[in-house]
């Protein structure tokens, strides 16, 4: 199992986007067209919607720039980062299970951290809420070694080995590497590879069916292509994406 959280997708499809009627809010269309000439985006799926109703649902532009596959209400998204939010439920989740407290310090659930030095040559004493709202100047592991690891405990050490890149609490920073040793811990309290904890304690109870890190085992999904754009040439370039969550 592969449980780098910084390089997952997530794809969302709703089902109630599948039946969405004729759009009706002429502004947001053009609003969507306007990104999507100006090659800012390949394409776009909007929701506009109260409590009680779908008042307007429309995709527009491309899934897919090279097949020219058209964006559909039911398209899956890689929504990258949108994951922290996930790994924050799960860790309120066991917090209000008592199995653990975001205040607790990250060398309860993983004892090496109890070594780790702030740049001051301090003890960092990090916490999990430090690590979650991107204040704990925990350094980021080495890419190429990163790309290696197949499992979030395999990460932790990578983490460690390099210096801290601040003192703990002196400014902010967003910084992958907090995520995945929460993600770590959240594995660590509930006793579950992470990936199966988020799956059987959000995705399945909130019937989000096609919400994934699984992509390929869902052939006949509509997956769209992630693009960037160059800020050299204007041209919007396909991301690699082989493995992350999708919604």
């Amino acid at each position: 199992m592969l449980t780098k959280f910084r390089r997952f997708f997530i794809f969302l499809a709703l089902p109630m986007f599948v039946s969405c009627a004729a759009p009706k809010l002429r502004g947001v269309h053009s609003s969507m067209q306007s990104f999507v000439d100006a090659h800012d985006l390949s394409g776009v799926v909007t929701v506009v919607a109260t409590k009680d109703k779908i008042i307007d649902c429309e995709a527009v532009g491309l899934a897919n720039i090279e097949t020219k596959e058209a964006m559909r209400p039911d398209s899956l998204f890689w929504i990258a980062s949108m994951t922290k939010p996930v790994t924050a439920v799960a860790l309120l989740m066991l917090q209000d299970e008592g199995k653990l407290n975001v205040s607790d310090p990250v060398a309860k659930y993983i004892p090496e951290f109890a070594a780790l030095k702030t740049p001051s040559g301090k003890p960092a004493n990090l916490t999990i809420a430090q690590m979650m709202t991107h204040t704990s100047g925990l350094g980021e592991a080495d890419k190429a070694a990163a790309a290696e690891a197949r499992t979030l405990a395999e990460l932790i050490p990578l983490f460690l080995s390099v210096p801290m890149q601040y003192e703990p609490g002196s400014r902010w920073k967003y910084t992958q590497s907090g995520i995945n040793a929460t993600a770590r811990i959240i594995e660590i309290a509930s006793g579950m590879p992470f990936d199966v904890f988020v799956q059987k304690r959000i995705f399945n109870p909130l019937g989000m069916k096609d919400t994934t890190f699984y992509p390929t085992r869902k052939p006949s999904a509509h997956r769209v292509v992630g693009y960037k754009k160059n800020p050299a040439t204007g041209i919007l370039e396909a991301k690699t994406v082989a493995r992350q969550i999708w919604c």
